[in-house]
């Protein structure tokens, strides 16, 4: 966090990494902290040409699962590929409730 800004450093001062935040929704108070992981949707439809990025997303969406990781309620999520096909792809291989 105190590295300098690059792929790997944001140039926080050290009394700076602590520090946290809080995030307002529907009324109800959510704490935000350095580290915080977003996870970010595929929603083109080039990828049914190729449904082996789908298949991929939806791997890394079970092991986020499985170690612990969740969605916030103010996060909105959507799944919206391009083709029934891919749907198919994801039920039959049991990955879609994870996406």
């Amino acid at each position: 966090m105190t590295a300098p800004i690059s792929n790997k450093g944001f140039g926080l001062k050290q009394e700076e990494v602590g520090n946290n935040g809080t995030f307002m929704h529907d009324g109800v108070e959510y704490p935000l902290k350095h580290g915080d992981l977003v996870i970010a949707a595929i929603t083109s439809c080039t990828n049914t040409s190729n449904p082996f990025v789908m298949l991929a997303a939806g791997m890394v969406a079970k092991k986020a699962v499985e170690k612990g990781l969740s969605v916030l309620p103010y996060i909105k999520t959507s799944l919206s590929p391009g083709s029934k096909v891919v749907i198919e792809y994801l039920e039959a291989s049991g990955l879609l409730p994870y996406l």
